[in-house]
């Protein structure tokens, strides 16, 4: 966002002799972007991304990192997590890249614990005139808590792991959430965003990425809480983190010096607290403690932030992980117009995106 633009521009201003063009695009746009341009002489040097999207390395053609540029502190469980195929290909920045419950306290005295409480309070937001949970309802990543809330993982070990009971348990679920107006179907990011900050919606769902803007619309007003859970079961947000990857083999090119010199600016600490004090995300050098002290937060965000961060799972930088989604997509879909009842739809999603990691593998 304008948070890297700025840097870039700070690197530029202490070395002159380096020309950095940013260009701010959507994440889909982005890997669309960065897969069309693998082969074109524009293609950009460095992308900061999502890790789960390493799985795209081949097709990205992204570059290997060199020994001195793989970040040993880190725990050897997240250096594994960020491989692809036990080879490093990012340079980790911030972690903390997950969804949260959002709330807005001029609304909700006191935060559900669990989704029959939740629901239970439903009629008195409706008879406010207020609606009671924001979803970004058709977004798989959305639908994904609901799966982990039923137990559910899309993948183990680079296998797609779609048609399971607990995907079919989640489909059922989400579903009723609709149906008993808790949310509604025809939701998107506006009604998490903008619709949720102009007090339309009791919670939403949003990612960490919208706290700063959130913060802002609302103010004081703004709560975050742990997912509700049910029957005891917690809902574990896919993360990720946020790291630096090099398309078109471009630290085997002449410009491979100016690249890792502006790598190494934006790893340094004070840039990246900044950034992440800023935004409610972890710093990659402390992703492993516990420590909140860098963040002064007198209303308790960042603690609640964290306390979910704890449940969330990472995602792996598989090619299993990044063809899940489509297939996901369409299964939601057959399942809401009633084409497919939960099982097929399972079976469904399960055989679309073992097709799509296929197609992957086969670099189409």
């Amino acid at each position: 966002d304008a948070d890297f633009a700025a840097l870039a521009t700070s690197f530029t201003t202490s070395h002159p002799e380096v020309a950095v063009a940013v260009h701010l695009l959507p994440n889909e746009e982005l890997k669309a972007s960065a897969i069309r341009a693998k082969d074109q002489q524009g293609a950009p040097d460095i992308i900061i991304i999502s890790s789960d999207n390493i799985g795209y390395a081949d097709l990205m053609r992204l570059s290997e990192l060199p020994p001195e540029m793989v970040d040993t502190a880190m725990p050897a469980t997240t250096l594994q997590t960020l491989q692809f195929r036990n080879k490093n290909y990012s340079v980790p920045l911030f972690a903390g890249n997950h969804l949260l419950m959002l709330y807005n306290k001029a609304l909700v005295k006191t935060p559900a614990s669990d989704w029959p409480q939740l629901i239970a309070q439903h009629d008195l937001f409706n008879a406010a005139g207020v609606q009671t949970l924001a979803l970004n309802y058709q977004e798989p990543y959305w639908f994904s808590i609901f799966v982990s809330l039923f137990g559910g993982n899309l993948t183990y070990d680079d296998t797609v792991t779609l048609n399971t009971p607990a995907m079919q348990q989640a489909l059922q679920f989400y579903q009723q959430l609709a149906k008993s107006g808790v949310t509604n179907m025809q939701c998107g990011y506006r009604c998490v965003s903008e619709d949720f900050y102009q007090g339309k919606f009791a919670y939403a769902v949003n990612g960490t990425w919208a706290l700063t803007a959130a913060r802002e619309r609302l103010g004081s007003d703004l709560g975050v809480t742990l997912f509700p859970q049910l029957q005891g079961r917690q809902i574990k947000p896919l993360a990720s983190y946020i790291v630096m990857v090099f398309p078109n083999q471009s630290l085997s090119s002449e410009k491979a010096p100016q690249i890792k010199q502006l790598t190494a600016f934006f790893q340094r600490p004070e840039n990246v607290q900044a950034i992440a004090t800023k935004h409610f995300i972890t710093p990659y050098y402390q992703s492993y403690q516990t420590n909140t002290a860098d963040y002064p937060d007198s209303d308790g965000i960042y603690p609640k932030v964290l306390a979910q961060r704890e449940l969330s799972q990472l995602m792996p930088t598989s090619a299993a992980m990044v063809s899940v989604w489509n297939g996901m997509q369409k299964g939601m879909l057959l399942y809401q117009n009633k084409t497919l009842d939960a099982s097929a739809a399972a079976e469904f999603m399960q055989k679309v995106s073992a097709r799509d990691q296929q197609i992957l593998a086969a670099g189409l």
